[in-house]
């Protein structure tokens, strides 16, 4: 079983006014959710990501966009696997092409824990303030990913996060961390919307 994104974990914060932006650059979220709007089950388990061939091609296409990913320490914990990925699906192309994905993207890490991390490959800072935020942004060559239920919620109180990419698992948890439950309230443009024969939706949401 393949298990792709959590983005639901926690981090320290620090609220500044932010800099200039260089516009053509957006940050981006795109958190896999229940249709109940659970980023994990009751244990904290994500193993209801279970995705096909289709929509890991379509996560792959678009993730091969973005010239940054911002994590907390949490994300980045799960999502290192894809540094060497290992067991019978690590054979698969699709996987495969992931890892090179991963592998040549750089990786911005919010974290006061972590060190020794391939300074070619990634970025730690303590913590994210607008300030610093801004400035990934303005030095970004295309879109930036940014992943955690925490780093969204800073990014739109930084008034810098451009789009919510919300992938919607067709299952019901009933419990578990909410996605939405401590974002503000937030007006939204419908940008694109496609759907998988697995029955999963994508939602491509613009911040108004």
């Amino acid at each position: 079983m393949i298990m792709l994104f959590r983005m639901g974990c926690r981090c320290l914060l620090s609220i500044s006014k932010p800099q200039n932006i260089r516009l053509m650059t957006q940050i981006i979220d795109f958190p896999f959710i229940s249709l109940d709007g659970r980023i994990n089950d009751r244990d904290g388990k994500i193993d209801f990501h279970n995705p096909d061939d289709e929509i890991l091609s379509f996560v792959n296409e678009r993730h091969a966009a973005f010239s940054n990913h911002i994590y907390d320490d949490s994300t980045y914990e799960i999502m290192k696997w894809w540094e060497n990925p290992s067991g019978p699906e690590s054979k698969l192309e699709v996987i495969q092409k992931y890892t090179r994905i991963w592998n040549k993207t750089h990786k911005t890490v919010i974290s006061k824990q972590l060190s020794g991390l391939d300074p070619d490959q990634y970025t730690v800072l303590p913590e994210l303030t607008a300030d610093a935020l801004s400035e990934l942004k303005q030095k970004a060559s295309s879109d930036i990913l940014i992943g955690g239920s925490d780093l969204t919620i800073a990014a739109l109180n930084f008034g810098l996060l451009n789009r919510i990419d919300l992938m919607t698992v067709p299952v019901i948890l009933g419990g578990g961390d909410s996605f939405f439950e401590k974002i503000p309230r937030t007006e939204l443009n419908l940008l694109e919307t496609r759907s998988f024969k697995k029955g999963w939706i994508f939602s491509s949401y613009e911040i108004k």
